[in-house]
Formats: structure tokens, sequence, C-alpha cells
């Protein structure tokens, strides 16, 4: 069974996830050679991006790993790395604070960010009977639902989450179980940890939500962008 020192106010979690495995809506049969070669490398890139969190019981900080987050001119590198960002449809980054029940996510948008303040995604967690080991950790499944604002869709996610770590956070806005989540199956991947260390002093970023737009906010933009879109299609 895996072991987590046990945790001080001064002790902050740094967890690595990475995509474990990607999903095609359809069929690679329907596609070209030219397509599936593609999409095999869509794969590969995805799975070698690591996503951080940082957290402790009060509050967590999400993002990709900026190591992996790098500027390239190069056509294909971009392709890949939108591709990439399409199989999980995370954030750029994501602060949550436990205290209140709130989060703060930058989403970009036509190459434009935009900083969202609202409370929790309401998952409607169902927690099961099935477990699994996840790091020699035991994992417990919960299932939930939840409405994805860009994509205006009504999605389901699988998530997996370790009750022995106490902290309510998880990747990306996945959170509010009791335990760190583990593990999130997505409609486009399964993202997984890897690594869980313990670093004491370790401070949580924030992100500046001056400005930020509030749901109802958020809501309307991509309404109005959605329009502008179908306008542009009709023309």
């Amino acid at each position: 069974m895996g072991v987590i020192p046990n945790s001080h106010a001064q002790n902050v979690f740094k967890v690595t996830y990475s995509v474990t495995d990607v999903k095609i809506q359809g069929s690679l049969d329907n596609l070209d050679n030219n397509s599936k070669q593609l999409f095999e490398k869509m794969a590969d890139y995805t799975k070698d991006v690591n996503y951080i969190l940082i957290a402790n019981q009060e509050e967590s900080y999400f993002e990709q790993e900026n190591a992996l987050n790098k500027e390239s001119d190069s056509p294909l590198e971009h392709i890949l790395s939108r591709g990439a960002q399409r199989f999980t449809s995370f954030n750029e980054r994501v602060y949550a604070n436990h205290n209140v029940d709130s989060i703060v996510f930058v989403r970009n948008i036509l190459n434009q960010d935009f900083t969202v303040k609202r409370d929790y995604f309401n998952f409607n967690w169902v927690f099961k009977k099935e477990t699994k080991k996840i790091l020699d950790f035991n994992a417990i499944k919960a299932e939930g639902s939840y409405y994805h604002p860009v994509t205006n869709e009504d999605l389901k996610v699988v998530a997996w989450y370790i009750p022995s770590i106490q902290l309510q956070s998880g990747p990306d806005i996945f959170m509010g179980l009791p335990g760190l989540i583990a593990e999130v199956d997505l409609k486009g991947a399964i993202v997984t940890i890897k690594k869980i260390e313990t670093i004491k002093n370790l401070e949580i970023e924030k992100i500046n939500d001056l400005k930020a737009m509030n749901q109802q906010e958020f809501k309307d933009l991509i309404k109005s962008l959605n329009k502008k879109f179908e306008n542009y299609i009709d023309d």
C-alpha cells in the first residue's frame, strides 16, 4: 500500500498527472493513412505531456508542466499541442479555494485567454463499491456528470479517488471527493497520477481574478462567439 507522510500545515502535495489513454470519437478505420498517422502522433504527444497539481487541504493550483509547454514555430508542433488539449479539454490553469468552494480558471478560446471565477462544478458524485490500486494506493470509484460550457455538452466522468490522502483536489476542474482524485476517465482521454510528492513550504500559486468574469458572463461570451461563428458559416 502507498504511504504518504503525516501532513502538517506547511506540507504541500505536488502531484504529477499524465494521459494514459486517448479516445477517438468514431473509428480509425474511417480515416485515410495520413489522418491515422496524425492521430497516432497526437496520441503519442499527448501521453508525453505532464500536468502538475499543487495542493493542500485549503487550496490547489493546476496547470500543464512548463517544461513541455514550449513554444515552437513548427506547424506540426502547434497541431500536436492543440490536439493534446482537445483530448483532455483541460483549462490553461485552475486555482481552487476549498474553504469557499470556488475556482478560478483560465480558458483559451481562439488564442485569447479568459479568466473566470465561479463556484465548484456540480458533479453529483455517486459513490461505487469498485476499488483498484493506483500507485499502490487503494482507490475508490465515483461517477459524476457535469455541463461543459465551451462544448455545450452534458458529460459523464468516472473518477478514482484515494481516501487515505485527504485532499478535495484533482486534475483541472475535477474535485469535491473525500480524497485526492487519482484518475479521471473523460470523453477524450483517461488521465492518471504518475507521481505524488510532499514538499514543505511549497507556495501555491493563485490566479489574479480582479478582472475575472463570472459564470454567467462566461456563458454569455460563449453564446456570442458561437453565434458569430454560425453567422460566419452562413455567409
